[in-house]
């Protein structure tokens, strides 16, 4: 538990976590088939088209096997579509913050904090800077895209940003609201929150389970 460690470091996922996009899955995966379809690939089944989100290094592998040939194409695409959907829908109220995410200005008094996130760097950056965040971090390690090949659930981006911070994986929490936040935490040693957000069903492949489970960030500060 987080009251048996010395904490030094506290890691946060975005999307999801702290930033609420209205049926998250349904969102990624609506852009995915719209992509496959401009691109003339065959769709693949909803589980599957769900289960490359938390798939890692073989991500790019898994969408090659669909039938993508150009991959950095479709990718970029797939970010095109993204960013302006996402910044009309920031624009509109319908991207917005938790209302719990005001704990974060209390947490950094006390902890160096890192942001963690698998969303690529252009589009975290429009979340980031559209509300005010970028302050309540001492480091932000985005790697969707660009670095793709070591998203969350690979170790490559928790050791990155702990060691950014100077903090050693068993002094540091990771808190985040996917099965891909809570395996890759424990894969490096650390502590592991999983944030229950209204809606979002508990992952079923998360092995071995989080350290904590909450639903509201506040509850952080009992624990720490």
């Amino acid at each position: 538990m987080l009251y048996e460690r010395k904490i030094e470091a506290m890691l946060f996922d975005l999307d999801g976590t702290l930033v609420k996009l209205p049926e998250i899955w349904n969102f990624f995966d609506e852009l995915l088939v719209e992509t496959l379809t401009e691109f003339k690939i065959p769709v693949p089944s909803q589980q599957t088209r769900l289960d490359v989100w938390h798939s890692g290094g073989d991500f790019e592998q898994l969408i090659r096997s669909w039938g993508v040939k150009d991959y950095d194409a479709f990718i970029h695409r797939f970010d095109v579509l993204d960013y302006e959907k996402r910044k009309k829908m920031i624009q509109r109220g319908e991207v917005h913050l938790f209302d719990d995410v005001d704990v974060l200005e209390t947490l950094h008094k006390r902890f160096k904090m890192g942001l963690l996130t698998n969303t690529p760097p252009d589009i975290a950056l429009l979340e980031l800077e559209a509300f005010q965040l970028k302050q309540h971090f001492d480091d932000l390690v985005m790697l969707g895209s660009v670095e793709q090949n070591i998203a969350k659930p690979e170790p490559d981006g928790f050791l990155r940003c702990l060691k950014n911070l100077d903090v050693p994986p068993e002094q540091a929490v990771m808190v985040g609201d996917s099965s891909s936040d809570i395996i890759g935490g424990n894969r490096v040693g650390m502590t592991t929150v999983y944030i229950q957000r209204p809606d979002q069903p508990y992952p079923k492949n998360m092995q071995p389970p989080p350290d904590l489970i909450i639903t509201d960030l506040h509850e952080l500060l009992k624990f720490i």
